[in-house]
């Protein structure tokens, strides 16, 4: 070994030394900070293994991503109350990834966690019957996203809602990571619209998403009106078109809904339309791009054992979420923004969690997908039939073993996960994950 390499390895080691002192300090500040003040949470995340992206995924959004290496994860997640009806909740994520699983765009390699985001960073008020959220957060998910659909999808913005008798309606305007398309950079922003009606334990509602992308994007009240609707914005204004794209530089995504819940369970119904074809012309030529999303989800106890199960089934046309515009796309930082991944036909899964004692719990589940490659397809191609119908279809699944112990005298919980992967680019994995929670 010569003198430089053994200075770059002497450098590396302090370099890991002082993340982990720094991270340490951190977390040991926070846990402080939060025993001493009531309302302040904390909860510090670690793991170790590989990706658990979907096939599908990984290949058309992420191609550079190796699944078989190994990644370290910090995730730190903090709030505390500030008043009565105001709070904060933040995330910080320190990793050495690729920095497009985190939706960055830098990273250094020579340090042991080579690039990080705050994830989220947002203050939330409530007040019945108002709602309203400013800053970094997922804004557009009313349901926590379940796996396969756990990806991070964190933008800039803010959320409101208003409920009156048995109506709700929520607004949200948010602000995607800039993309670049064709040597251009193009800034991203995404408005979202809807209206619900609640009858007893189950609710209906329709609404609307509208990503618009440009070189820059003002703030512009055409956009930003909540209570008019997105699919008609460009019937009174001309689109902004962009050389080398067949597309104008907005897409309008209408969304119906169904939910049903009681004190156990739920169970909702998401429907998706990006593009349908009324003329015989059009439907001969092009394809529909609608998906159609199941899930449900259950607590019951199975021979004195508590299980949480939760399933769900998605079917859509394989061009859903795709646009021939500059970065008009239903996802952020490549990651879907709704319960689909590019190319998908169908994906079933379930996942179930078995509480077999106070401190041992054991996960199962599985999934299974079948798509197309369809980011081999020029955008001005994705849509047409024909070109659909020449992609090769592919097909995957996983089964995924799990188990976790949580400590009785400390917050603290350890957990490994393992699965086997079949199919044509699925892939097998481990994970252990370390996880302190405190709340007060």
């Amino acid at each position: 070994m010569n003198l430089n390499s053994r200075q770059k390895d002497s450098a590396l080691k302090k370099n890991h030394f002082i993340w982990l002192v720094v991270v340490l300090q951190y977390c040991i500040a926070l846990s402080t900070y939060a025993q001493n003040n009531p309302g302040y949470n904390l909860s510090v995340h670690y793991s170790y293994g590989n990706s658990q992206l979907l096939p599908s995924l990984t290949s058309q959004s992420f191609p550079d991503v190796d699944t078989d290496e190994k990644y370290s994860d910090v995730w730190i997640d903090y709030g505390f109350d500030i008043f009565e009806n105001l709070s904060f909740e933040g995330a910080l994520e320190l990793t050495d990834q690729p920095h497009e699983l985190i939706a960055t765009k830098f990273s250094r390699p020579d340090f042991p966690l080579s690039t990080g985001r705050f994830q989220r960073s947002v203050l939330k008020y409530s007040n019945d019957p108002f709602t309203v959220s400013f800053g970094r957060d997922d804004f557009l998910t009313d349901e926590g996203h379940t796996q396969p659909f756990k990806y991070p999808t964190f933008g800039d913005g803010f959320s409101w809602d208003f409920q009156w008798r048995k109506w709700t309606f929520k607004h949200v305007f948010e602000v995607m990571p800039a993309e670049e398309a064709n040597g251009m950079v193009f800034r991203r922003s995404v408005s979202y619209h809807h209206l619900a009606r609640e009858f007893g334990n189950y609710s209906i509602g329709a609404g609307e998403f509208f990503i618009l992308t440009g070189e820059q994007i003002g703030f512009d009240l055409k956009r930003l009106n909540p209570f008019l609707p997105y699919l008609l914005n460009s019937h009174d204004s001309e689109g902004n078109i962009y050389s080398g794209f067949s597309g104008d530089a907005d897409n309008a995504i209408i969304k119906g809904f169904f939910r049903w819940s009681n004190q156990t369970s739920s169970a909702s119904i998401n429907v998706y339309i990006d593009e349908f074809q009324i003329d015989g012309y059009d439907r001969e030529v092009y394809s529909d791009a609608i998906l159609i999303s199941l899930s449900g989800s259950t607590q019951k106890k199975i021979i004195g054992i508590e299980n949480q199960l939760r399933i769900g089934f998605s079917v859509s046309n394989p061009n859903f979420g795709q646009h021939p515009g500059p970065s008009t796309t239903m996802t952020l930082a490549g990651f879907p923004l709704v319960e689909y991944v590019p190319g998908m036909k169908n994906l079933a899964y379930f996942d179930n969690t078995m509480i077999i004692t106070k401190h041992f719990k054991l996960n199962v589940g599985m999934f299974t997908e079948r798509w197309v490659p369809i980011t081999t397809l020029s955008p001005s191609k994705m849509n047409e039939r024909t070109s659909l119908e020449s992609l090769e279809d592919y097909s995957d699944s996983r089964l995924l073993l799990g188990l976790g112990y949580s400590f009785s005298q400390t917050p603290l919980a350890l957990g490994a996960t393992g699965w086997i992967g079949s199919g044509e680019l699925s892939n097998s994995g481990l994970k252990i994950e370390l996880n302190y929670s405190l709340k007060n």
